[in-house]
């Protein structure tokens, strides 16, 4: 009985910690590195994000995916997903570049603004997925950038 007992207090005692630490993780931190159009077309531009990724967390975290709405001067221009499958260290930075194609007809004035203008605001929204050996995380994210020439 006394081994069943003790048994039992260590099984407990164990998943307590694992639950602990599941919720123990926290969303990485992104910034925009660089913004810049790679493709300039009669139709259709390029764009090429450069995000930094800062894991504050004491583990390995796999960014597996990230959904997100892309604006350009307060106007959503793209919506789609970054499926990334990249490692961030535990308490590193890793970088995620991600090329999306922007329809003028779709963006409309606010990419011809940017254009004409030569500066653009940038703002990123979505959620990131995230595979740790405790699980799997979603969060969201929040990117906004100042002027980026």
């Amino acid at each position: 009985m006394k081994k069943i007992f003790l048994l039992t207090a260590v099984i407990f005692i164990l998943s307590s910690c694992q639950v602990a630490q599941r919720l123990a993780v926290a969303n990485c931190k992104y910034s925009f590195l660089n913004v810049a159009p790679t493709r300039v077309g009669l139709t259709s531009m390029d764009l090429k994000l450069a995000i930094q990724v800062d894991n504050p967390n004491p583990i390995n975290v796999v960014l597996d995916r990230l959904g997100f709405d892309l604006f350009v001067n307060q106007s959503r221009v793209f919506t789609g997903d970054m499926p990334s499958r990249i490692t961030i260290p535990a308490g590193g930075t890793s970088v995620i570049e991600h090329t999306v194609r922007l329809s003028y007809i779709r963006t409309g004035i606010a990419i011809v603004r940017a254009i004409k203008r030569k500066e653009a605001l940038y703002r990123l929204r979505g959620r990131a997925t995230y595979d740790t050996n405790y699980g799997r995380f979603t969060f969201p994210v929040d990117i906004a950038s100042g002027e980026i020439r």
